[in-house]
This record gives structure tokens, sequence and C-alpha cells, in this order.
């Protein structure tokens, strides 16, 4: 009987532990959002929703339907966005999904926190989507275009910002926790990609703009925004961007040219990619060296030049140097410029020197703005290719 007693005991305290889906959603009842904007207008947020069309993923190929339906609605805070929004869907929105989230260059502007601050406290919403910056235009229009090779826009943002930072350098990718932590972090401010609409928006929010060869209306990467806390205060152009992703060892892949001695270029495949930042404080006074390691292959030569030589070897060595040297000089002037600390230099006097950064860490700016950092640049060219000497040689003999 005791025996029993223990049994029916242990059944009844594993019916009340295990609950089973009492949260479950079927895919009828919900509408699955893969990215999402936020406009300010009219002194109210405008949040926009890019919403996968469930009739254009389960038909057959030929399928007439357009792929994404976009959904926007206004609110004074971005819940009574959110709420109103459902006034317009028959289904509830899935925003555990979302791929991109857009911000208007305009609400950059005036600072994003209090939107920043609804999206990390809501449950519904993850934190490991990327974040853009919609660039001379709206979020809501961003969002709208048809793109090609990608069904869903949202699908093509976020892969195209991944291949330009893999091979190109130039774009940096950002999640929300990431965004977060890097505006209230003293030392340190974030970086953002901008992605602009090339093209005739009119022209570019219907499925026509996908059946060209050469669609008339497309995405484009377009820089990186640069913040000032929460505020956007300037832009880092594409070179620039390469810097800034070399500085904070971002950088995989890349290609670059260098001058030929006379006339032409080379360019050269860069495959690896290594910094470190890190900083010494003596006599209250911080120095910040930046120590960099390129190595690359010559892909491509467009002048007679004898590549078997060390001292062109030499040379070309020489050249990335002062090449990557100028860039990343430029680059953190312009910056020291906008006195916007985008590279964690004061991270890295904070982990030198942790009671000197107490002292200054409320003048960093200002104090940022006096560095004279010192670059430290070994770049190596491995290999020539194929190709032994170039056939430029035998063409112009």
């Amino acid at each position: 009987m005791i025996a029993r007693m223990r049994i029916i005991a242990c059944l009844l305290v594993i019916v009340l532990l295990v609950s089973g889906c009492w949260s479950r959603r079927e895919l009828n009842d919900i509408a699955i959002a893969e990215g999402v904007g936020i406009d300010i207008t009219d002194h109210q947020f405008e949040l926009t929703v890019q919403i996968v069309n469930p009739g254009s993923v389960t038909k057959a190929m030929g399928n007439p339907n357009i792929p994404i339906i976009v959904y926007s609605s206004k609110g004074v805070t971005l819940n009574e966005a959110v709420k109103r929004l459902t006034s317009s869907i028959s289904r509830n929105i899935y925003f555990a999904h979302i791929r991109i989230l857009a911000i208007s260059e305009e609400l950059a502007e005036q600072g994003i926190v209090e939107a920043m601050d609804y999206l990390m406290r809501g449950s519904e919403f993850r934190s490991d989507f990327d974040v853009v910056i919609a660039r001379d235009t709206t979020a809501k229009d961003l969002l709208s275009i048809m793109t090609p090779l990608e069904q869903v826009p949202a699908n093509y943002i976020y892969n195209s910002l991944e291949a330009a930072k893999k091979e190109w350098t130039s774009a940096v990718t950002i999640k929300l926790d990431q965004l977060s932590k890097a505006i209230v972090t003293p030392g340190r401010s974030p970086v953002i990609s901008g992605i602009q609409i090339v093209g005739e928006y009119s022209s570019g929010s219907g499925k026509a703009n996908i059946n060209y060869t050469t669609p008339k209306v497309r995405l484009q990467y377009s820089g990186n925004a640069i913040f000032k806390r929460d505020r956007l205060v300037g832009w880092l152009n594409e070179k620039e961007s390469r810097a800034y992703s070399v500085i904070t060892d971002q950088a995989k892949r890349s290609s670059i040219h260098v001058p030929c001695p006379e006339g032409g270029n080379i360019g050269i495949d860069i495959a690896r990619v290594k910094s470190k930042v890190h900083a010494v404080v003596t006599n209250e006074k911080p120095e910040i060296f930046i120590e960099l390691m390129a190595e690359g292959n010559v892909s491509d030569v467009e002048c007679k030049i004898d590549l078997l030589k060390v001292e062109t070897i030499a040379y070309l060595d020489q050249q990335i140097t002062k090449l990557m040297e100028d860039n990343l000089e430029h680059t953190i002037k312009k910056t020291q410029q906008l006195g916007t600390d985008i590279y964690g230099f004061g991270e890295a006097v904070h982990r030198a020197d942790y009671r000197y950064w107490n002292k200054v860490k409320d003048n960093w700016e200002q104090v940022f703005k006096q560095l004279t950092p010192h670059l430290k640049i070994v770049a190596r060219v491995r290999g020539t290719g194929t190709l032994g000497d170039s056939v430029v040689n035998d063409v112009k003999e």
C-alpha cells in the first residue's frame, strides 16, 4: 500500500512538473517578422514590420505572390505602435525570427536609446539580429524594396553584410545586445553599417523589380555610421571603414592595389590581417600602440616588373605598409575631430591603469582628441600566384 502511494505521489509530481507545450503557437496563427524598421514621424515612432508571406513559401515555383508584406503603424511609444499594428494584421506578429533592425538616419541623429529600451526589455524580441542605419531614406522604404537572389529582403541585407565583412572588410555587423553594451560602456562608441536605396524607390517596391537582369532599384552598403553615445554624429566612407575594421581586429580578407615604379598598378589579395591595441600610461600621460600584421599575395600585375627579384617583393611590402599607415592615420584624425572613440582606446587605457582611467573617463573625449597613436605595421607579400613573371613583361617588350 505504501509503495502504491509513493508511485501515485511520484506521478502527481511528474504531472505538475511537465507542463507540455503550454506556450506553443501554431504557424497558422502567427505572422513571422524577418525585418523591423523604426522611423520618427511627427514626434512619434513609426514601426515597420516586414512579414513573410506564407502563401509565397508553400506554393510551387512560378508562384505570382509577392514573398513579403510590409505593415507600419505609429505610436508615441513603440509598444503603442506594435499594439496598433495588430488592428491591420489578422495574425499575431512573431518577432523571434528577426534578422534585421533598420533605424532611420533621422532617428539616429536624435538618439536611439528610447527605441532600444523597448526592444531590449520586450520578451518577444531576441537580441541576436543585426542593426543597420537607413541612410538618406526611411526604414519603411528600405524594408519595402524587393531584392534579387533572396526572396526576403531582410535576409538579403543580412547576407550581404556578412559577405562584405568577410571579403571586403568595409561593412561591420553589430547585434542589438552589442550595440546596447557599446552605448553604455565608457571608452568605446558604436559603429553601425549604413544601407541606402540606389534608384527610384517607387520602382523597387514591387515584384517587377526582380524580373530584370539588372534590377532598377537595389539596396547597397553605404559606409558606416559613427555614434557618440546613442546619437549619430558622422559617417565613415568605404576607405575609412576598412581602416576602422583593421584597427578593431575585425578585418579578415580584402584587396588593395599599390603603384608600380614606372606606372600601372599591382593588385594584392590580403589573406590575413591581425591587429592589437594596447595602452601605456606614464606620468599621467596615456599612449596608444597599434600593432598590425598583414599578409597577402599578388593577384594581378598591370605593369612591367620582375616579381622574382627580392627587391621587388621588398618594394611591395613597403608600399603596402605606407598605404595602410596613411589610411589609418587619416581615419583616426577624422574621428578625433568628431570626438568619438570608436576604436576602444579608452578601454585599452582602462586595462592599462584603472586608477588613471577613473580620473579621466568623464573627460575622455578631450583626452582622446589629443592622442597620437603609435603605429607598428608589418606587411608581407607571401606569394605571387601561379605565375612567376607577368605576361605584361612579354607583351611590352
